[in-house]
Protein backbone atom coordinates (compact mmCIF):
# COMPACT_ATOMS: atom_id res chain seq x y z
CA UNK A 1 0.00 0.00 0.00
CA UNK A 2 2.83 2.37 0.50
CA UNK A 3 3.87 2.16 -3.30
CA UNK A 4 -0.02 3.67 -3.94
CA UNK A 5 1.22 6.74 -1.97
CA UNK A 6 4.42 6.82 -4.17
CA UNK A 7 1.62 7.26 -7.08
CA UNK A 8 2.56 10.58 -9.24
CA UNK A 9 1.05 13.73 -8.29
CA UNK A 10 -1.34 13.94 -11.21
CA UNK A 11 -2.43 10.71 -11.27
CA UNK A 12 -3.24 11.19 -7.84
CA UNK A 13 -5.30 14.11 -8.69
CA UNK A 14 -6.72 12.80 -11.49
CA UNK A 15 -8.46 9.41 -9.58
CA UNK A 16 -9.80 12.35 -7.04
CA UNK A 17 -11.21 14.77 -10.16
CA UNK A 18 -13.02 11.06 -11.74
CA UNK A 19 -13.98 10.32 -7.53
CA UNK A 20 -15.69 13.26 -7.62
CA UNK A 21 -17.18 13.40 -11.18
CA UNK A 22 -18.81 9.96 -10.34
CA UNK A 23 -20.09 10.98 -6.86
CA UNK A 24 -21.91 14.02 -8.37
CA UNK A 25 -23.48 11.38 -11.48
CA UNK A 26 -24.57 9.51 -8.97
CA UNK A 27 -28.40 9.60 -8.87
CA UNK A 28 -30.04 9.92 -5.31
CA UNK A 29 -29.02 9.02 -1.98
CA UNK A 30 -29.24 5.45 -2.58
CA UNK A 31 -26.20 5.01 -4.11
CA UNK A 32 -24.67 8.14 -2.77
CA UNK A 33 -24.50 7.38 0.69
CA UNK A 34 -22.84 3.79 0.07
CA UNK A 35 -20.28 5.41 -2.40
CA UNK A 36 -18.93 7.94 0.29
CA UNK A 37 -18.69 4.82 2.61
CA UNK A 38 -16.77 3.27 0.37
CA UNK A 39 -15.04 5.90 -0.14
CA UNK A 40 -14.23 6.41 3.71
CA UNK A 41 -13.51 2.84 3.77
CA UNK A 42 -10.75 3.07 1.33
CA UNK A 43 -8.62 5.60 2.94
CA UNK A 44 -8.64 3.30 5.88
CA UNK A 45 -7.54 0.34 4.21
CA UNK A 46 -4.30 2.40 2.31
CA UNK A 47 -3.70 3.91 5.23
CA UNK A 48 -4.03 7.48 4.78
CA UNK A 49 -2.52 9.36 8.20
CA UNK A 50 -4.47 11.92 10.28
CA UNK A 51 -7.98 9.80 9.53
CA UNK A 52 -9.29 10.18 12.82
CA UNK A 53 -8.81 13.57 12.20
CA UNK A 54 -10.72 13.74 8.93
CA UNK A 55 -13.83 11.45 10.53
CA UNK A 56 -14.02 14.03 13.30
CA UNK A 57 -14.42 17.03 10.22
CA UNK A 58 -16.36 14.61 7.68
CA UNK A 59 -19.30 13.92 11.02
CA UNK A 60 -19.46 17.80 11.59
CA UNK A 61 -19.65 18.72 7.55
CA UNK A 62 -22.72 15.76 6.96
CA UNK A 63 -24.44 17.64 10.12
CA UNK A 64 -23.79 21.12 8.98
CA UNK A 65 -24.81 20.48 5.10
CA UNK A 66 -28.02 18.23 6.37
CA UNK A 67 -29.65 20.90 8.60
CA UNK A 68 -28.90 23.57 6.30
CA UNK A 69 -30.12 21.87 3.25
CA UNK A 70 -33.39 20.90 5.21
CA UNK A 71 -33.85 24.34 6.58
CA UNK A 72 -33.30 25.30 3.01
CA UNK A 73 -35.78 23.33 1.76
CA UNK A 74 -38.48 23.69 4.50
CA UNK A 75 -38.15 27.44 3.95
CA UNK A 76 -38.97 26.51 0.02
CA UNK A 77 -42.04 24.46 1.43
CA UNK A 78 -40.52 21.23 0.80
CA UNK A 79 -41.99 18.95 2.99
CA UNK A 80 -38.91 16.69 5.41
CA UNK A 81 -40.32 13.11 3.74
CA UNK A 82 -39.14 14.53 0.45
CA UNK A 83 -36.51 16.78 1.80
CA UNK A 84 -34.26 14.28 3.71
CA UNK A 85 -33.51 12.08 0.61
CA UNK A 86 -31.89 15.09 -1.02
CA UNK A 87 -30.06 16.27 2.18
CA UNK A 88 -28.35 13.07 2.52
CA UNK A 89 -27.42 12.79 -1.39
CA UNK A 90 -25.42 16.51 -1.43
CA UNK A 91 -23.50 15.37 2.34
CA UNK A 92 -22.82 12.45 0.16
CA UNK A 93 -21.30 14.04 -2.66
CA UNK A 94 -19.45 16.29 0.06
CA UNK A 95 -17.37 13.34 1.63
CA UNK A 96 -17.14 12.11 -1.29
CA UNK A 97 -15.64 14.50 -2.80
CA UNK A 98 -13.41 15.90 0.24
CA UNK A 99 -12.24 11.96 0.48
CA UNK A 100 -10.91 11.49 -2.65
CA UNK A 101 -8.63 15.38 -2.24
CA UNK A 102 -7.58 14.33 1.31
CA UNK A 103 -5.93 11.16 -0.01
CA UNK A 104 -3.86 13.79 -2.35
CA UNK A 105 -3.16 15.83 -0.04
CA UNK A 106 -1.83 13.57 2.96
CA UNK A 107 -0.09 11.39 0.05
CA UNK A 108 1.54 14.03 -1.60
CA UNK A 109 4.71 15.83 -0.02
CA UNK A 110 5.01 19.47 -1.54
CA UNK A 111 8.42 18.25 -2.56
CA UNK A 112 6.45 15.59 -4.87
CA UNK A 113 4.27 17.93 -6.23
CA UNK A 114 7.17 20.42 -7.70
CA UNK A 115 8.86 17.44 -8.90
CA UNK A 116 6.27 15.92 -10.76
CA UNK A 117 5.01 19.89 -11.96
CA UNK A 118 8.65 20.84 -12.92
CA UNK A 119 8.95 17.05 -15.18
CA UNK A 120 5.43 17.84 -17.01
CA UNK A 121 7.47 20.92 -17.56
CA UNK A 122 4.41 23.12 -16.21
CA UNK A 123 4.67 26.88 -16.06
CA UNK A 124 6.06 28.44 -13.13
CA UNK A 125 2.41 29.94 -11.86
CA UNK A 126 1.10 26.88 -12.07
CA UNK A 127 3.88 25.00 -10.00
CA UNK A 128 3.39 27.02 -7.49
CA UNK A 129 -0.29 26.92 -7.15
CA UNK A 130 -0.31 23.19 -7.04
CA UNK A 131 2.46 23.07 -4.53
CA UNK A 132 0.88 26.27 -2.36
CA UNK A 133 -2.57 24.37 -2.61
CA UNK A 134 -2.17 20.97 -1.29
CA UNK A 135 0.95 21.64 0.58
CA UNK A 136 -0.38 24.51 2.76
CA UNK A 137 -4.00 23.03 3.82
CA UNK A 138 -2.33 19.93 5.69
CA UNK A 139 0.00 22.90 7.86
CA UNK A 140 -3.36 24.83 7.88
CA UNK A 141 -5.02 21.94 9.50
CA UNK A 142 -2.02 21.10 11.83
CA UNK A 143 -2.22 24.11 13.07
CA UNK A 144 -6.02 24.08 13.18
CA UNK A 145 -5.28 21.07 15.95
CA UNK A 146 -2.92 23.21 17.72
CA UNK A 147 -5.42 25.78 18.30
CA UNK A 148 -7.81 23.57 19.95
CA UNK A 149 -4.91 22.15 22.15
CA UNK A 150 -4.46 25.44 23.02
CA UNK A 151 -7.93 26.44 23.84
CA UNK A 152 -8.26 22.69 25.48
CA UNK A 153 -5.56 23.46 27.88
CA UNK A 154 -7.43 27.45 28.60
CA UNK A 155 -10.35 24.82 29.93
CA UNK A 156 -12.57 25.05 26.68
CA UNK A 157 -13.60 21.93 25.86
CA UNK A 158 -14.20 21.41 22.58
CA UNK A 159 -15.19 17.56 22.71
CA UNK A 160 -17.47 16.57 24.90
CA UNK A 161 -19.96 19.55 24.14
CA UNK A 162 -22.97 19.64 22.24
CA UNK A 163 -22.91 20.40 18.07
CA UNK A 164 -24.48 24.11 18.39
CA UNK A 165 -21.05 24.79 20.87
CA UNK A 166 -19.11 22.84 19.30
CA UNK A 167 -19.72 24.75 16.04
CA UNK A 168 -18.95 27.96 18.56
CA UNK A 169 -15.52 27.05 19.40
CA UNK A 170 -14.54 26.34 15.69
CA UNK A 171 -15.54 29.39 15.00
CA UNK A 172 -13.17 30.83 18.13
CA UNK A 173 -10.18 29.21 15.92
CA UNK A 174 -10.99 30.93 13.05
CA UNK A 175 -9.46 34.25 13.64
CA UNK A 176 -6.08 32.74 15.25
CA UNK A 177 -5.87 30.58 12.06
CA UNK A 178 -6.72 33.56 9.46
CA UNK A 179 -3.54 35.12 11.46
CA UNK A 180 -1.34 32.55 10.93
CA UNK A 181 -2.46 32.15 7.53
CA UNK A 182 -1.53 35.31 6.93
CA UNK A 183 1.77 34.75 8.31
CA UNK A 184 2.20 31.71 6.47
CA UNK A 185 1.91 33.59 2.91
CA UNK A 186 4.04 36.48 3.94
CA UNK A 187 6.89 34.22 5.38
CA UNK A 188 6.64 32.04 1.63
CA UNK A 189 6.34 35.48 -0.29
CA UNK A 190 9.39 36.50 1.53
CA UNK A 191 11.31 33.10 1.22
CA UNK A 192 10.52 32.91 -3.04
CA UNK A 193 11.73 36.69 -2.95
CA UNK A 194 15.16 35.91 -1.56
CA UNK A 195 15.65 32.51 -3.45
CA UNK A 196 15.15 34.49 -6.68
CA UNK A 197 11.86 33.00 -7.69
CA UNK A 198 11.15 34.18 -11.34
CA UNK A 199 8.06 33.22 -13.11
CA UNK A 200 9.81 33.60 -16.61
CA UNK A 201 12.69 31.04 -15.26
CA UNK A 202 12.02 27.05 -15.87
CA UNK A 203 12.96 24.38 -13.49
CA UNK A 204 14.58 21.35 -13.80
CA UNK A 205 13.20 18.03 -11.32
CA UNK A 206 15.77 16.62 -8.82
CA UNK A 207 13.86 13.46 -9.10
CA UNK A 208 12.74 10.31 -11.67
CA UNK A 209 8.96 11.27 -12.35
CA UNK A 210 6.97 8.43 -13.98
CA UNK A 211 3.98 6.37 -12.72
CA UNK A 212 5.88 6.34 -9.59
CA UNK A 213 7.93 9.17 -7.55
CA UNK A 214 11.37 8.02 -7.16
CA UNK A 215 12.84 9.55 -4.15
CA UNK A 216 16.25 10.27 -5.97
CA UNK A 217 18.26 9.67 -9.09
CA UNK A 218 19.76 6.01 -9.88
CA UNK A 219 23.61 6.07 -9.86
CA UNK A 220 23.05 4.73 -13.57
CA UNK A 221 21.63 7.94 -14.43
CA UNK A 222 23.94 9.98 -12.48
CA UNK A 223 27.24 8.55 -14.09
CA UNK A 224 24.88 9.10 -17.86
CA UNK A 225 24.65 12.16 -16.70
CA UNK A 226 27.95 13.21 -16.31
CA UNK A 227 29.25 11.26 -19.28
Amino acid sequence: MSRLHDLNFFIKLALAFAVMLVAWLVPGWRFGVPFALLCVLALWAVGVPGLRGYLKGALLLTAMVMVSWLVNLFIQGVSLHDSLPIAAAMAARLITTTAAFYFVMETSSPGSILAAASAARLPPIATLVLSLTFGIIPMLRDDFERIADAQRARGMEVDEVALPTKLRFALARGVPLLVQAIRLAHAISFSLAINGFDLKRRRTTWRNIGLLVEPRLSQKDNVDEVS
